[in-house]
C-alpha cells in the first residue's frame, strides 16, 4: 500500500500482517469480501478493494456536536 495513486488493492495487501489497515486473518478478509462486508471489484478471477473503502477505513469519524 505504498503507492498513493493506486485505485484498487488486492486482498492480501490489506492484511495487517502485510502492513495493511485491516486486522483480520487471510481467511477472515476473504470471508468478509465474499459476504459483502468489504466491497470488491472482480477483474478476471481476482478480487480487488476500491481505494475509497480504504480511505473510509482510515478516516476518523467526524464529531457532530450539538
Amino acid at each position: 500500500m505504498e503507492n498513493k495513486n493506486e485505485r484498487l488493492f488486492d486482498l492480501p495487501s490489506l492484511l495487517a500482517s502485510n502492513g495493511g489497515p485491516i486486522p483480520l486473518s487471510r481467511a477472515g478478509i476473504y470471508a468478509a469480501a465474499a459476504n459483502g462486508d468489504i466491497p470488491t471489484v472482480k477483474i478476471g478471477r481476482r478480487r480487488f478493494v476500491p481505494s475509497w473503502f480504504i480511505d473510509q477505513l482510515l478516516t476518523p469519524p467526524s464529531s457532530q456536536g450539538a
